[in-house]
């Protein structure tokens, strides 16, 4: 009953074939690589405490998702109605890409005090609900998934807000904490191992993020874009090839890097000269 499984097979049947390829061009926004990037452009480009921060707020969701899917062990709709390759995931519920798509542009919302814009909370609702769908329309998820997962993501957002605020550190230690229960209920599967991992890494990059608290110059912008996507595309790819043990590390190193990558180019004698000069 809670998973509506009758009014989700109404949804795919009215689905029309040219919706899938936008659905997933959607629900991308709502997974973790997509997110990854997205949030270290922010977090390179723009305001670097509250981008941090939410990247924490996002790890602790991670666990909390995995820990829940692995306890309740409820599995997703059935190959026949889905439009996309199932990965290694096989549960369901809650999503996790409605619990992210809260947790995360709700949660930059949330940090960076644009609550009280009406625009920014309208795009954040109509963001969170096109991902919900996406995974709906894909076959993915049956509507109650993505309903309990919207409502799930809320919880965690409000409680992050509430007990880690605009401290990374303490966010990245929470969700930490979270993801070893989560790897010993899934027995080390690899999104347990990349909570784990890239908690770790962000509680020892988030240690110097106030070492440099602004983009500094034009150049160090593109210098961090330069050097930053390639190697975050690079630890991703690697921490997927790897075994578990190492591929702890492999994202400890991804996101730890992300963090200190700023400080590295704050340091570098031409950035330093463009900034003394601008």
């Amino acid at each position: 009953m809670i998973r509506l499984t009758a009014l989700s097979r109404s949804i795919w049947e009215a689905t029309p074939g040219w919706l899938i390829e936008p659905a997933g061009v959607v629900t991308a926004f709502g997974g973790a690589t997509a997110l990854l990037f997205v949030l270290s452009l922010l977090y390179w480009l723009d305001e670097r405490r509250s981008t941090a921060t939410v990247v924490s707020y996002a790890f602790v969701a991670l666990a909390v998702v995995i820990l829940l899917k692995a306890a309740i062990g409820m599995g997703r709709p059935p190959a026949s109605v889905r439009s996309i390759p199932l990965a290694n995931d096989p549960y369901g519920f809650p999503s996790g890409h409605a619990v992210a798509a809260v947790v995360v542009y709700g949660g930059l919302a949330t940090v960076r005090d644009r609550l009280d814009d009406v625009r920014v909370v309208a795009a954040v609702a109509l963001a969170v609900a096109l991902v919900a769908l996406s995974r709906v329309v894909l076959g993915m998820h049956y509507l109650g998934d993505v309903i309990v997962g919207t409502g799930l993501g809320l919880v965690v957002l409000a409680a992050c807000w509430r007990f880690v605020g605009r401290r990374p550190g303490r966010g990245f230690l929470v969700a930490g904490v979270v993801a070893v229960g989560a790897v010993l209920v899934t027995g080390g599967s690899s999104e347990s191992i990349l909570a784990l991992g890239g908690s770790v890494g962000g509680a020892v990059g988030s240690r110097w993020i106030d070492a440099v608290s602004k983009l500094r110059s034009r150049l160090d912008g593109a210098i961090l874009a330069a050097v930053g996507v390639p190697y975050a595309l690079v630890l991703d790819r690697a921490g997927e090839a790897v075994a578990p043990p190492l591929a702890a590390v492999v994202y400890a190193a991804l996101v730890a890097g992300i963090l200190l990558l700023p400080v590295a180019v704050a340091r570098l004698p031409l950035s330093a000269d463009r900034a003394a000069s601008a």
